[in-house]
């Protein structure tokens, strides 16, 4: 078995579940409060979103929405406007999106613009955005493509980008073509982690005219649990094109 199996194993899991932990899963919320003595009404919610603890003011947030008090909108608002945790910040913008209040879709799209915010949580920004049902925002688009052309870019954050694509909807062709020649190109990226991501990505997307990137791919790949993962995608493409 390759050396490699290990972490090829954890970045498999990790790429699917990259960005499926950003909100708070339901129940946890209220659990969490109670054991920091929040109680679970209204008031003492909003009050909760002044906490000085960045993790009650961010589950207050998301227990609010899960609640669908839609009263608390203009708290949670306010939170917003002053919050600078990041992670915070983005979850906030969530929960008033769920909310159906359109202050948080124009804060989470402005953090799709913002090059200068977190990676990891301008890639939250753009999940989220895809949970509240804007599948071909530019600015999200955008934000994709600036993470997967950077050089500085972790590779776990790039992980997350691509695991990402599939969610964009009715986007132009050239849009469509650039994301495929992003994603082809991370397949010889030195970290395993990242080719696996691109390989998932490619037989996601379903675009059929990359088959030939993969073959080449899979030709040139040293590690046979990596090569493994690649034949099945390219499986995936091959079966695709038949149907």
């Amino acid at each position: 078995m390759s050396p490699n199996v290990y972490s090829v194993a954890s970045v498999l899991l990790f790429a699917s579940i990259a960005l499926s932990q950003e909100a708070p899963r339901s129940g946890y919320t209220g659990e969490f409060l109670r054991e920091h003595n929040i109680a679970l009404t209204e008031p003492a919610l909003v009050q909760a979103l002044k906490s000085s603890d960045v993790e009650v003011r961010d589950m207050a947030a998301m227990e609010l929405a899960e609640k669908k008090i839609v009263n608390a909108t203009a708290a949670m608002q306010e939170a917003l406007s002053v919050e600078r945790v990041p992670r915070a910040r983005v979850n906030i913008a969530l929960a008033l999106g769920l909310l159906g209040d359109n202050a948080g879709l124009k804060e989470l799209k402005r953090i799709c613009a913002d090059r200068d915010f977190v990676t990891e949580f301008r890639l939250y920004a753009v999940r989220y955005m895809f949970d509240l049902h804007s599948l071909n925002d530019a600015d999200c688009l955008n934000a994709i493509e600036e993470v997967l052309e950077s050089k500085d870019t972790e590779s776990s954050d790039r992980i997350s980008a691509l695991s990402l694509l599939p969610g964009f909807q009715n986007i132009t062709e050239d849009q469509s073509q650039k994301l495929l020649r992003l994603t082809i190109k991370q397949l010889g990226n030195a970290d395993p982690g990242v080719r696996i991501a691109a390989s998932n990505a490619l037989a996601a997307l379903g675009n059929t005219s990359a088959i030939p990137d993969l073959q080449r791919a899979i030709a040139k790949e040293q590690d046979e649990d990596i090569r493994s993962a690649f034949q099945k995608d390219l499986k995936k493409l091959t079966n695709g094109s038949r149907e």
